[in-house]
């Protein structure tokens, strides 16, 4: 036998054995997660995921830690995860409570939450990056003959031709709440379009062009919209050749060292490894699945259709993540991942809503909200040097008002930690995991 054939014998030997080594890590890495959920060994396949970092605090700030856990218990808050950054460090970070009411696994700060709508903050990162490196001109239009989607050929209201990206990113496309969250009407639209099942994004586009008008001219009313900001994610998969995840994961969050993001699901069996179990608020109605497949169902595992909201509203996270991509983009950190010109276009404009991505900004204050039943998320960047992330895994009566008590319990709890100059984000830990983590 050659010599070289020996040399390509031995290589592909080895190569095998470490590939079924590796296999049988990941196996009882996944298993490991929730020995009482079998549906996790769905995740196990060749698309590996590695998991979010874990950053304990090395010490505990007790009266800290009773301003959270007090807050929690006042408004039956199952499981949160919260982090703090002074000038860009992370100096907090710890979970709270449980991450199951049954099983009472406590919540670690490897574990992953609903961020909602706080998910259009890594939208409009993902763009203004594009916008960055020339992929995507924010004066584009989205419809017509020179649109990005000019297959779209149908429409009620030529107006539609007039919305540009940068529009989009502003909740200025022209779209209004009068005729209701066009993400949040799966049935509506399934009867209306004659579907055999729920509406893919495609097909809520079609909806909307054919069956709406705009209500306000493109540019000149601020009007909150889901579907803007899904049309975005649409956008990034045109531009890129790549689906959504992947190109903010491979372009976006992994390369600065945020490992573990992902989509979530629509059902309890659809959680990702990590991922929280939700609760509505005591005494919330059922509702029918957003696919007809179920007569009755807890809002949130099967009443909204969040895996199809996307780019407008379905990351999960743990707030150390989140705090370390506002840092990516703090206009006061040495590193910049946007260049200036994008950073202003994401905090300037003649009106706190005109922001991109941010929920609201005065000033050097800029902050960001997400609602779903089951999860609320706030995130805060002051002009003092701090910022924060808190995530919820149960929803209280109020909805999205809830999130200015957690505002207000955060503004007086982060009085209470030392402006040491520990830095969260480059501390080294011992991990099981199997792959790699960037902290």
């Amino acid at each position: 036998m050659k010599k070289s054939t020996i040399i390509i014998a031995i290589v592909l030997g080895v190569t095998a054995i470490s590939f079924a080594f590796y296999t049988t890590s990941e196996v009882a890495f996944t298993r490991s997660i929730d020995e009482g959920n079998r549906n996790q060994l769905n995740y196990v396949n060749f698309n590996l995921v590695s998991p979010a970092p874990v950053m304990d605090s090395t010490e505990s700030n007790l009266e800290f830690d009773k301003d959270i856990e007090k807050f929690l218990n006042r408004w039956d808050i199952k499981g949160a995860s919260v982090a703090v950054m002074k000038d860009n460090r992370l100096i907090y970070s710890k979970g709270y409570g449980v991450t199951n009411s049954e099983t009472q696994e406590p919540v670690g700060t490897k574990h992953l939450f609903r961020i909602a709508s706080a998910s259009k903050l890594i939208t409009a990162i993902t763009i203004m990056k594009m916008v960055d490196d020339g992929i995507i001109d924010l004066e584009e239009n989205i419809f017509g003959e020179d649109g990005i989607f000019s297959h779209f050929d149908e429409m009620k209201d030529a107006n539609h031709k007039k919305v540009k990206v940068k529009h989009l990113l502003n909740h200025k496309g022209g779209w209004s709440w009068r005729d209701g969250d066009f993400m949040f009407q799966a049935t509506k639209i399934k009867r209306i379009m004659e579907l055999e099942g729920p509406p893919s994004e495609d097909d809520i586009i079609e909806f909307v062009l054919k069956h709406r008008r705009l209500r306000y001219k493109p540019g000149t009313q601020y009007a909150y919209s889901n579907f803007g900001y899904m049309l975005l994610g649409k956008i990034i998969e045109h531009k890129t050749g790549s689906p959504y995840e992947d190109y903010v994961v491979n372009h976006i969050l992994e390369p600065n060292g945020i490992y573990g993001m992902r989509i979530s699901g629509n059902y309890e069996w659809e959680r990702r490894p990590f991922e929280v179990h939700y609760y509505n608020h005591p005494g919330a109605y059922k509702f029918q699945s957003f696919d007809g497949n179920y007569e009755s169902v807890d809002k949130p595992y099967g009443g909204s259709d969040i895996n199809t909201l996307g780019a407008a509203g379905a990351w999960i996270a743990n707030a150390s993540q989140l705090t370390k991509l506002v840092a990516l983009i703090d206009p006061n950190n040495d590193f910049q991942l946007l260049s200036e010109k994008s950073r202003e276009l994401m905090v300037s404009g003649n009106n706190y809503k005109d922001a991109y991505g941010w929920k609201g900004v005065k000033g050097e204050n800029y902050w960001r909200t997400g609602t779903l039943a089951g999860s609320a998320c706030f995130i805060q960047r002051k002009d003092d040097g701090y910022s924060y992330a808190v995530i919820l895994n149960s929803s209280v009566w109020m909805g999205h008002r809830f999130n200015k008590y957690i505002k207000w319990m955060m503004d007086k709890a982060i009085l209470e930690l030392d402006n040491h100059q520990q830095n969260l984000f480059y501390q080294n830990h011992n991990s099981k995991s199997i792959l790699p983590l960037t902290i």
